[in-house]
């Protein structure tokens, strides 16, 4: 039976130490959205009120129909959007919420209120063709058991997070023999990977942080045995933007599988990731 994934498919890996916030958010509700890649809809993934972090759940009650958004897609110019009211999916993804967006665009996006600054700085497309960043892809994939695999850097996206002057850098990549881009295939091949990476600069030195990865089994699952189906998953960012006025930008990050996708929203510093409540997806 499908159900809503309500826990978060990307996770942070590090503990973040707590900063001071660079500004303040205007008073009010900030809500915040996602659009899922093709054709999907709008999802509501949580908000920003009062000095802290909504879920989506706290969030719905408190929107009303007419707010105004941002549309951020990773290195393509903003867009203004109004939404309406959060809609149940319905079975089987009742608790998932959806929001009517017009003019509708398609494509991966994040959707911030817009009453904020959500890119107070440049988020820059960078060539996809980088020796330095598929070196840094390889290395990664060999660490983690892939002895000679096929680099593809799909998305690479330039920005000062954190707005301390020192850009940061993520780098998507990935490979499937078969599957679609917005989707895996359900169980991946022997080579097959995903592998979302964030680069940045720390006290002088280059450190990696993984944000999302999926290295496919080395040998080839077997349908009739009695081993659990190794699911292949992708990962992607979905956007970047202040979401909560504080100068700091977040990452959204998508991940899907073959029955189901979702979001989650990281904050980001020097010092590491720390995941938000603000999540939504569906799937099996």
């Amino acid at each position: 039976m499908r159900a809503s994934l309500r826990t978060p498919l990307l996770a942070g890996l590090l503990t973040l130490i707590p900063g001071t916030a660079q500004a303040a958010a205007p008073a009010g509700l900030h809500p915040v959205l996602a659009t899922l890649p093709g054709s999907g809809g709008t999802y509501l993934l949580g908000g920003w009120q009062d000095g802290r972090w909504l879920s989506d759940a706290q969030t719905r009650p408190r929107m009303t129909s007419g707010a105004t958004y941002t549309r951020l897609a990773p290195g393509a110019a903003p867009t203004r959007g109004q939404g309406g009211r959060p809609a149940s999916l319905g079975e089987p993804c009742e608790v998932t919420f959806e929001v009517k967006v017009t003019p509708a665009r398609e494509g991966l996006a994040v959707l911030a209120s817009s009453r904020l600054n959500a890119q107070p700085r440049p988020v820059t497309a960078l060539p996809t063709r980088n020796a330095t960043y598929e070196a840094a892809v390889q290395a990664e994939l060999k660490r983690r058991g892939l002895p000679n695999p096929q680099v593809t850097l799909t998305r690479v996206i330039r920005a000062d997070l954190d707005g301390n002057g020192t850009q940061e850098v993520i780098i998507e990549a990935r490979h499937f023999q078969n599957g679609r881009d917005d989707f895996p295939p359900p169980v991946g091949q022997p080579g097959d990977y995903s592998l979302l990476l964030l680069r940045a600069v720390v006290n002088g030195k280059v450190v990696t942080t993984v944000l999302g990865e999926h290295i496919a089994p080395r040998t080839p699952w077997d349908p009739g045995s009695s081993d659990p189906m190794p699911m292949a998953t992708l990962h992607r960012l979905a956007g970047v933007a202040d979401l909560n006025g504080d100068g700091r930008m977040e990452l959204v990050l998508y991940g899907a599988y073959y029955e189901g996708s979702g979001f989650s929203v990281q904050e980001w510093t020097p010092a590491g990731l720390k995941g938000t409540p603000l999540e939504s997806g569906c799937g099996v």
